[in-house]
């Protein structure tokens, strides 16, 4: 009896230990999610919208003062060949256009730089649980290890909020329609892609 005590007790530490090297490959367990890839479309999370938005926003912006230039010499160039009134009347079809293209994508930026949401994955190791910010609804679900490079992942859930802009409940349904499954991962100390054959998920991991 005492001998089958010592055994199972063995087994139950070597269980543990074995569980406790799987949760020790994740880096650590809070991360943002910077973006999810599905049928080979690239969707991006709120943050890293933002970022491009921005990053966009100041390449058109030296790429306009570049074509203001090359435009009004141009303009110099025509207005020598047309009367006054011609023009003028000219000029003002241009600005309109140029009015109205300007105005449409100042909105989209504006929907985007506002954005304050960061899509976010926590691990909890002492209840198999994750959760998080997908776009603007929190998230959950529950995983297991199968071994060192891979994790099944199941009974996940979301809350009902709808979100704005558009982008985002696309990027949020997509996110949990395929966030189940069997998941293989890669990942270093800063990286980490969870991917299960229909989704691959980029993660960041977020400096403690």
């Amino acid at each position: 009896m005492r001998l089958f005590s010592l055994v199972l007790a063995g087994v139950f530490f070597t269980g543990c230990s074995l569980l406790n090297v799987f949760d020790g490959n994740i880096a650590q367990d809070n991360w943002k999610i910077q973006k999810i890839i599905v049928g080979g479309k690239e969707y991006l999370s709120p943050q890293s919208l933002k970022a491009e938005t921005l990053k966009d926003a100041q390449n058109k912006t030296s790429e306009s003062t570049q074509e203001t230039d090359n435009t009004d010499n141009a303009s110099s160039e025509k207005n020598t060949l047309l009367s006054d009134s011609d023009a003028t009347s000219s000029d003002s079809i241009d600005n309109e256009a140029s009015d109205i293209k300007q105005n449409n994508a100042s909105n989209d930026e504006g929907e985007f730089t506002s954005l304050n949401e960061v899509s976010t994955m926590t691990f909890d190791p002492s209840q198999h649980r994750i959760y998080g910010l997908a776009a603007c609804n929190n998230y959950f679900a529950s995983y297991a290890w199968k071994d060192d490079d891979h994790i099944e992942i199941a009974n996940s859930g979301i809350t009902r909020k709808l979100c704005s802009p558009d982008e985002l409940m696309s990027f949020e349904f997509r996110f949990m329609r395929d966030f189940s499954g069997l998941f293989t991962i890669t990942r270093n100390k800063t990286s980490m892609i969870l991917d299960n054959g229909k989704m691959q998920i980029y993660l960041q991991a977020i400096k403690p």
